[in-house]
């Protein structure tokens, strides 16, 4: 009776410790996850933004690329260029 004993309380020890290991695993992964999605919608908002950037500088350069073709502009040469003082 005394050694079922011992292995009755040798086995709820170990049980016990699995335990608590398998909660702090849980409890990093949960920690690790969160932190990961937080990354992921830093990400998303920089992605967002240089869309956006990306978007505003070939609107531009189809302005431009528009106003040299089609219009035949060209840009000022410094010596064709007056500048007026507001006396």
């Amino acid at each position: 009776m005394m050694k079922l004993n011992l292995i009755l309380f040798l086995a709820l020890i170990i049980f016990s410790l699995l335990k608590v290991n398998t909660e702090h695993l849980y409890r990093k992964n949960y920690s690790a996850l969160d932190s990961e999605q937080k990354k992921e919608i830093e990400l998303r908002e920089e992605k967002t933004k240089l869309e956006l950037e990306d978007s505003d500088q070939s609107g531009n350069n189809r302005i431009e690329e528009f106003a040299k073709n089609k219009l035949n502009m060209i840009e000022p040469v410094k010596k064709n260029t007056i500048i007026l003082e507001n006396k």
